[in-house]
Order: C-alpha cells, then sequence, then structure tokens
C-alpha cells in the first residue's frame, strides 16, 4: 500500500483546513478539524485515525457483512469550501499532498507517491546469461 503517514503541505498564501465528515452526521458537523497555516505550512497525518468502520453493507446470504467507511477529509480555505474532499483510502497511497493555488487562481492539490530511493544497492554483478561475459552496474 502507502505510507502510515501522509504529510500534507499548503503552498497558498491562505490557511486551509481539512474538516473530518463521517456520513450519519449532520453536514456542519465535523469530527474533527486540521488546521495548516498558509505559506508552507504542513502537518503530519495518520491515516488509520480517519478509518471508521461506521457503514455496514449486507451481502447476499445475509451472513457476510462488509464494513466501508465513509468519512470525507474536505479542503476548505478560508471557510469555504474548494469541492474537493480525500477518502481515507486515497490519503494512504501518498507520503505527501501539496496543496496550492495555480496561475489562473484555481485551487491544485497533488500527491506525491513513496520512493524508497536510499535502499537501491550499487555495485558490480556478474550475469552469467549475457553474450560475451559482461559486467553490469546494478
Amino acid at each position: 500500500m502507502g505510507a502510515k503517514l501522509t504529510v500534507i503541505e499548503n503552498r497558498c498564501n491562505h490557511d486551509i483546513e481539512i474538516r473530518v465528515w463521517v456520513s450519519p452526521a449532520r453536514p456542519d458537523k465535523f469530527q474533527s478539524i486540521i488546521r495548516i497555516e498558509g505559506e508552507g505550512g504542513w502537518k503530519e497525518v495518520n491515516s488509520k485515525n480517519f478509518i471508521h468502520a461506521d457503514a455496514t453493507i449486507l451481502d447476499d446470504n445475509d451472513d457476510d457483512i462488509e464494513f466501508v467507511s465513509s468519512t470525507m477529509l474536505m479542503i476548505y480555505i478560508d471557510g469555504v469550501y474548494t469541492g474537493y474532499y480525500f477518502l481515507p483510502i486515497h490519503l494512504v497511497k501518498y507520503a505527501k499532498v501539496i496543496c496550492d493555488i495555480n496561475e489562473d487562481g484555481l485551487f491544485v492539490v497533488q500527491g506525491i507517491k513513496p520512493t524508497f530511493n536510499f535502499c537501491r544497492f550499487k555495485g558490480c554483478a556478474y550475469f552469467p546469461y549475457l553474450r560475451g561475459k559482461k559486467k553490469e552496474m546494478i
């Protein structure tokens, strides 16, 4: 999967709020609010905190119950909803999420997946299946 901790960075000039909303609640009641300051502010978010098994879907046999989380993380700028939201499943896939405003004044959300470049081994290995007994860098 992805990272358990996700960094959410705000590159806008305005402060943003990420409001955690769970489906059976009223539209104006939020479980928690994450505030991130403008111009480079960031927060580390543990996505496991937002996974709630609150909605159930019954299978055809009525014996198997599948739990589905209906949690949404909605992004607000200065108290105005931007139209963007995250699901906890989507948040787990990214190591860093960048919120920014482009040249046209539109709000942009960009996710960066985790990469592990520090684990690569550099060395010389001999592969006998190559023609001419060549050496190859790993």
